[in-house]
């Protein structure tokens, strides 16, 4: 878990770097860090960086045996908007929401509903 979560630390500072076009060979230092985990499998993990990047994730096995899991992340983009997405993750993918994440127009979120059999 400890290597997924770096990794991710690691992309994010790497998407960081290639859109501002700098090119640093420093890590941010993490200025915090948590990660509780339970007997029966659940946990919480959270860092932020020197750089304000930021991540906060927790989750817990299903009956089923698989894993879902929830959480957000957020850092500054090279416009210095603050990109925040809250995401979701379980037996059916990867669920991001955020205001920066483009969405169907409506008339196909319409027709996606209708051929899914919804109103």
């Amino acid at each position: 878990m400890k290597v997924v979560v770096s990794l991710v630390l690691f992309n994010l500072i790497s998407t960081i770097n290639t859109q501002t076009g700098t090119k640093s060979n420093t890590v941010p230092a993490i200025v915090r860090q948590t990660f509780d985990i339970t007997p029966e499998g659940t946990y919480n993990y959270a860092f932020e960086t020197e750089n304000e990047i930021y991540l906060e994730e927790e989750g817990h096995h299903n009956n089923d045996g698989t894993l879902t899991k929830q959480g957000q992340y957020q850092y500054t983009g090279p416009n210095g908007e603050i990109i925040r997405t809250i995401y979701t993750a379980d037996e059916d993918g990867f669920h991001p929401q955020g205001a920066h994440l483009p969405t169907a127009p409506l008339f196909l979120q319409h027709l996606f509903r209708l051929a899914i059999g919804l109103k």
